[in-house]
């Protein structure tokens, strides 16, 4: 995160300007796909809120993610990071949020108050963090989804929640945009389910609906079986596949995005798109074999994202200089105001 960013977003001499560059340092160290080419694509005064928001998802996935802990210390750190993020966003919800018994980490703070600045900076709805975290706990008690439907409801309040965030921060000028948002984080979380199966599988989970398995001949246990081997069966070329098929039909969907967003934010949800597509092609060309990601392959996506990246980048520019752009408003008390302490 640059000085120029902090500035631009009303942040420099805050109080909120610590937890911010908090959130830039912790998607750095993680190197996330999304850090720091997308962000390039928006305006300086808007990308830190957009880091609040992929580091604090980043974040509360990695709690739960980790197989270095037990599922009682993973459900214990996330409690508490669930009650601290409430706290900072709406104190009267905290009663409803559990104890938060166990403690949070000083990084883990500066994530939540970013996080609970940028939604009172953008007038975010706070059930959809609340949502959020409800449902992303239920990845500690649920090992898989009877059928789509159930996988989707699951989608709606974790990828749909988080895709309606970055659609408030692009500025939507038709309610349309919120359902081709959701739609593209549909099309790319079934796509990382796709790319996670092996990973997944070593944590005790499987997203792909169990009806979709058993329509092409495979059970929970030869899914888990094939992961641990790393090697693909025909029924489970079949199922990635069908769910391939599936991530086409919400790429469609999710078309057109773009043009339902202030012109300052277009080439956000435009490259989105096109790099889930790219990342889509790839598979197809692997013959839909999810255990083979050849180097040659990663650095020829690498390459095209690198390519599209950059001509968003100058559309960018473009429309930047052509349009104005909103800077929020200073949320809580004062200039630096940043809700609880």
């Amino acid at each position: 995160m640059f000085a120029h960013e902090l500035t631009a977003a009303g942040l420099r001499g805050t109080h909120a300007e610590a937890a911010y560059a908090a959130c830039g340092r912790y998607l750095r160290r993680h190197n996330s796909a999304a850090f720091p080419v997308a962000r390039f694509l928006l305006p300086p005064g808007k990308r830190p809120h957009y880091d609040a928001m992929l580091a604090f998802c980043g974040y509360a996935d990695d709690v739960l993610g980790t197989t270095e802990q037990s599922l009682r210390d993973r459900g214990e750190r996330f409690d508490a990071l669930r009650h601290e993020t409430l706290r900072r966003i709406d104190t009267g919800a905290a009663t409803t949020a559990g104890t938060g018994a166990g403690p949070v980490t000083a990084e883990a703070v500066q994530i939540c108050r970013a996080l609970a600045h940028t939604v009172r900076a953008w007038d975010m709805d706070p059930e959809g963090i609340r949502r959020f975290l409800r449902t992303l706990r239920t990845d500690l008690d649920t090992s898989s989804y009877p059928t789509f439907e159930d996988l989707e409801l699951y989608m709606r309040s974790v990828s749909g929640d988080m895709s309606i965030w970055v659609n408030t921060l692009l500025e939507p000028v038709d309610e349309e945009a919120t359902v081709k948002a959701i739609a593209l984080g549909y099309g790319v979380h079934v796509l990382d389910f796709l790319h996670d199966i092996a990973e997944d599988a070593a944590l005790g989970r499987v997203y792909l609906p169990l009806a979709d398995l058993r329509r092409h001949g495979l059970s929970r246990d030869d899914l888990v079986a094939a992961a641990a081997r790393r090697r693909m069966t025909a029924p489970l070329k079949r199922v990635v596949r069908f769910e391939a098929d599936r991530v086409r039909r919400f790429f469609r969907l999710a078309e057109g995005w773009h043009r339902q967003v202030h012109p300052s934010g277009q080439e956000l949800p435009r490259q989105y798109l096109e790099l889930g597509r790219t990342v889509l092609a790839e598979l197809t060309r692997d013959d839909y074999d999810v255990f083979r990601r050849r180097r040659s392959t990663r650095l020829l996506c690498r390459a095209r994202a690198g390519g599209t990246t950059a001509r968003s980048y100058l559309r960018t520019l473009r429309h930047r200089r052509a349009h104005p752009r909103r800077v929020p408003r200073s949320p809580g008390q004062g200039a630096g105001g940043d809700g609880p302490a």
